[in-house]
């Protein structure tokens, strides 16, 4: 399996996509930090009042995360669901699978090797994120928690394991290009789904309310990716003493997930790993 590993890191490393990301990310940054210069300056010189500093914080940061969010579940999609089906397409799994080398290994070391490239990414981007707002914010209530900063990162780790984890499935089962646009419109239907589930939280008439919370929830269970950023934003804006202080919007809100739905998101990851397995186990190359 370390070969494997190896092998697929080494092949991530050489992919033009991953080069593309990280100029559009540099390029995202570049933009981003100048707006947070020139925003927070203009807060800081015009603005007192802490709940309308506060407000602007939490969806300044909120969409920055977002974003990001975007970036990374592209970069996870189409890094993996070309990770098995293009190899069997290109005929190459007839030599590799000719050596002692189980199935498995070859899954869970594309599994592995793909991760092993963007998690760095994430944590980078996440810390470059929150570096800009730290940076041009001082004195403006930008003070997060370490505790927070680092369980949030962690939770956003499982946003590119899901991805990942669904792409390697759909790559063992269908061609590159079936497989790019199914996770591309789940993707999307979990996004939507997120935004439902949070209006339905300002409508009043309650068959609206219920219809619109009910196929939140369900999105969320077939794709629970937008969950997954909901709770990195909010336990980000979580203090030391427990107070959530993130604000309701689009893009952030103070409810988090709960913690049956964490769990629920690690058995889901651990679930569609272990079909994939079982698909390649039963796949005729």
């Amino acid at each position: 399996m370390r070969t494997i590993i190896r092998l697929t890191f080494l092949e991530m490393k050489k992919k033009k996509i991953l080069y593309l990301t990280l100029i559009l990310t540099a390029i995202f940054l570049l933009l981003y930090g100048t707006a947070a210069k020139y925003a927070y300056q203009s807060f800081e010189a015009n603005t007192n009042d802490a709940v309308i500093r506060l407000t602007f914080i939490n969806q300044f940061i909120s969409m920055g995360m977002y974003v990001a969010g975007f970036i990374i579940a592209f970069l996870s999609i189409f890094s993996s669901v070309g990770a098995i089906a293009s190899e069997i397409e290109n005929g190459t799994y007839d030599a590799v699978l000719s050596k002692p080398i189980a199935r498995y290994e070859v899954v869970l070391g594309k599994f592995i090797g793909i991760l092993l490239i963007l998690i760095p990414y994430v944590t980078i981007l996440y810390l470059s994120i929150i570096g800009i707002n730290v940076m041009f914010g001082e004195g403006v209530i930008v003070n997060f928690a370490i505790a927070s900063v680092v369980k949030s990162l962690l939770t956003l780790y499982l946003l590119p394991i899901v991805l990942t984890s669904i792409g390697i499935f759909l790559s063992c089962s269908i061609s590159t290009m079936a497989a790019g646009v199914i996770v591309v419109i789940l993707y999307f239907c979990g996004m939507i789904g997120g935004f439902l589930e949070k209006m339905s939280f300002f409508i009043t008439a309650e068959t609206a309310k219920s219809v619109m919370s009910n196929i939140g929830i369900v999105t969320s269970l077939i794709m629970p990716s937008d969950v997954i950023y909901r709770k990195a934003s909010s336990i980000l804006f979580t203090t030391k003493s427990g107070l959530n202080l993130s604000i309701d919007g689009m893009v952030g809100g103070n409810i988090q997930p709960s913690s049956f739905m964490m769990g629920y998101i690690g058995v889901y990851i651990i679930v569609i790993v272990i079909l994939a397995l079982r698909r390649f186990q039963k796949r005729d190359l």
